[in-house]
């Protein structure tokens, strides 16, 4: 990537690691939180404790509520250590959508209480026509978004060779564990629907739980990569 004169690269972007750079201390702490949090949500399923369950994986329980700050949080520390570019609006943008999504705002009355980023709110009879327009475009503002942020930006990650800095690998691990979320989103129901296999309670439960620690434990850690990236900086 040239630098376009009379302009500059955000600080993160103009350095180019030809050297794996070692193991470092936040990486290390960062294992050992994940794991010690992995610890935490298995024996709580173990334990049968049905109402810390529920309290834990509620739309109103305390990891919910810390993955929508932590999102909000995250733009707004991107901004403020990112400066104002490219890169860094596209990115703000994609974490308030993802603070969005886990406020449910795409259930809202007005699309009938159906998720609009789903294809059966489009194929059933639930919601009428000017509501499918109107989740259908929002929906593709938000596709756009989202591809936009996350593919300018990891072109420009992937071209620099950031991963091989210790605040790059977090990033990948953060993305590999957001993706880890959703599979254990889905899999209760996969299994029920797909294999007619349903998943018992204990199992039911760990997927909830790591589902849902996941989706907190992912936008605190991109905010402490943050942090970490304006001291590799300096």
């Amino acid at each position: 990537m040239n630098a376009v004169p009379g302009r500059s690269l955000p600080s993160s972007l103009s350095l180019t690691s030809n050297a794996w750079a070692p193991i470092s201390r936040a990486e290390v702490v960062t294992v050992a939180l994940l794991a010690a949090m992995v610890l935490w949500l298995v024996a709580i399923a173990l334990s049968g404790d049905h109402a810390m369950v529920d309290w834990l994986t509620s739309e109103n329980g305390p990891l919910e509520w810390t993955s929508v700050l932590a999102w909000l949080l995250l733009a707004v520390v991107v901004l403020a250590t990112g400066g104002l570019n490219r890169h860094t609006l596209l990115l703000a943008a994609v974490s308030l959508l993802f603070c969005a999504r886990e406020l449910d705002l795409h259930k809202q009355a007005v699309f009938g209480g159906v998720s609009f980023l789903k294809i059966n709110f489009y194929r059933g009879h639930e919601v009428t026509t000017p509501q499918k327009l109107l989740g259908g475009l929002i929906a593709l503002g938000v596709l756009g978004t989202v591809l936009a942020g996350l593919g300018y930006n990891t072109l420009a990650f992937l071209r620099r060779r950031l991963y091989r800095q210790p605040w790059g690998r977090l990033i990948v691990l953060a993305g590999g564990l957001l993706v880890l979320s959703k599979v254990f989103d889905r899999l209760p129901a996969v299994m029920a629907d797909e294999y007619h296999r349903p998943l018992g309670w204990t199992a039911t439960a760990l997927s909830h739980l790591h589902e849902e620690g996941l989706e907190t434990f992912v936008p605190l850690l991109l905010i402490a990569t943050a942090w970490l990236r304006t001291r590799t900086d300096d």
